[in-house]
């Protein structure tokens, strides 16, 4: 009878311990969405760990793991929401905004490949509308050189992410090494209504028209010494005007270029370009950046 007695204590005690740690628990998840609601984080965070070690692991949901992971991230704690999101994954949940968060967490991190892989992941599971993750993704195939990729995600961002000066800088990028001109020129010319100081439009003018100039200098006097006759001199007289209308177009570019950034780089096309001119005194002043 005594046994019996035990046995029936052992087993209430062991129900009041049970119950006690449940409601433990509980209170833990509670107390998290209540500092969540006022926007106290870490101690959000904190108390999602307490509910978490008041149960069994098979016990939590993944959608919690999730949840509380987010807290972290708002709290600044990257580990700790990586550990809950790993957690998550484990029992095979997932949600938009877990991977999004992910992706953030990542970036933060400057781990690329993951989060390329929690950008990508996002996309084929909860699709391709979201302009910020679409504009992302952009960014990353652009800079990994994965040109299919990126002009693909092009086409699918929204002109407000499309026209933002670094997008379009990196578009023009694409098409430059498809040399795609036309697309270049268009794009060079939107890129200066933003900003008349965007070196990349500059520069892309700037050359566009020096080596047109000089590419037709070149192959008209080429053609004129093979054959020094008054026809092919007065044929290449013409030529030349047209080699000083290109130079005259590149020189504004230049000019803008050499303000922003005077040295070595540009020195060279303007004292070309002053030669042709037949100013010496421009010529030797830009001259002497090019050593």
């Amino acid at each position: 009878m005594k046994i019996i007695k035990l046995l029936c204590g052992g087993v209430v005690l062991v129900l009041l311990i049970s119950c006690g740690t449940s409601k433990l628990a509980s209170t833990g998840k509670t107390d998290a969405s209540t500092l969540e609601a006022v926007g106290n984080f870490k101690e959000a965070m904190n108390a999602w760990a307490g509910y978490f070690s008041g149960i069994q692991n098979d016990d939590v949901a993944g959608a919690d793991f999730a949840h509380a992971a987010k807290t972290a991230f708002k709290a600044g704690n990257h580990a700790q929401a990586i550990s809950w999101f790993d957690q998550a994954r484990y029992k095979s949940y997932s949600d938009a905004e877990m991977y999004k968060t992910l992706a953030k967490i990542y970036e933060a991190d400057d781990n690329l490949s993951k989060e390329l892989s929690a950008l990508e992941f996002y996309t084929e599971n909860f699709g391709d509308t979201d302009a910020e993750i679409n504009s992302r993704l952009f960014e990353l195939y652009s800079e990994i050189d994965s040109n299919e990729k990126a002009f693909e995600m092009w086409s699918k961002m929204n002109s407000e992410s499309q026209n933002t000066e670094s997008n379009l800088e990196k578009y023009f990028k694409l098409n430059s090494v498809l040399e795609n001109d036309a697309v270049c020129d268009s794009v060079s010319k939107v890129l200066l209504e933003k900003n008349p100081q965007n070196i990349t439009a500059l520069t892309w003018f700037a050359k566009k028209y020096y080596w047109a100039g000089q590419n037709r200098y070149e192959t008209e006097m080429e053609k004129y010494n093979q054959n020094k006759t008054r026809k092919n001199y007065n044929a290449l007289l013409k030529q030349l005007d047209l080699v000083t209308a290109d130079f005259k177009k590149a020189l504004p570019y230049l000019d803008k270029l050499w303000k922003l950034q005077p040295g070595k780089e540009y020195a060279g096309y303007l004292a070309n370009i002053y030669a042709r001119f037949g100013d010496e005194t421009k010529t030797n002043y830009y001259k002497k950046f090019m050593k």
